[in-house]
């Protein structure tokens, strides 16, 4: 069941992460979407995307990898990288242990829109957080088209190196 609205500090479920709103473009007067992200062991989108939103990621507990079509950023612990629009990327937890990361995208309102339609309440933010299928993320990806989003398909894991 999709969320109504984007509100600060509910918990939602996004593609098996928790996440959690801080800031929309309604209390950004248009100017950019923060979320909070908790990602199990394995978690992370499937695929590489992109969109006219710039995106930032900043690494707050744990390792995040981030794969982008200029290059692989592993972060650790208030490391960031930033993405330009367009650009095709995707984030992953390739640890053993949960992580947490902090997004931000400018401008927010396709991705608002987007998040309205595949987010879920999350009843218990302490609760075990779930696998993606493939057909649950394909299903993600194919909202995200319906919101200006371009599909890029699986990364090449040969880019992680060894």
């Amino acid at each position: 069941m999709p969320v109504d609205v984007l509100a600060p500090g509910v918990p939602m479920l996004f593609m098996g992460e928790g996440f959690r709103v801080h800031a929309t473009s309604e209390t950004t007067r248009g100017g950019f979407l923060i979320a909070e992200i908790a990602s199990r062991p394995g978690g992370g989108p499937l695929d590489l995307h992109s969109h006219v939103a710039a995106e930032q990621y900043m690494c707050l507990e744990g390792t995040i990898t981030v794969i982008t079509d200029e290059g692989v950023y592993r972060l650790g612990p208030f490391d960031s990288v930033t993405i330009s629009p367009w650009l095709g990327h995707t984030y992953r937890n390739l640890g053993d242990v949960p992580a947490r990361l902090v997004c931000t995208l400018s401008p927010p309102h396709d991705m608002e829109a987007f998040l309205r339609e595949v987010c879920e309440p999350l009843g218990d933010p302490a609760a075990p957080l779930p696998e993606v299928t493939r057909e649950q993320s394909d299903w993600a990806m194919e909202v995200a088209g319906r919101h200006g989003m371009r599909i890029l398909g699986p990364y090449d894991p040969a880019v992680l190196g060894g």
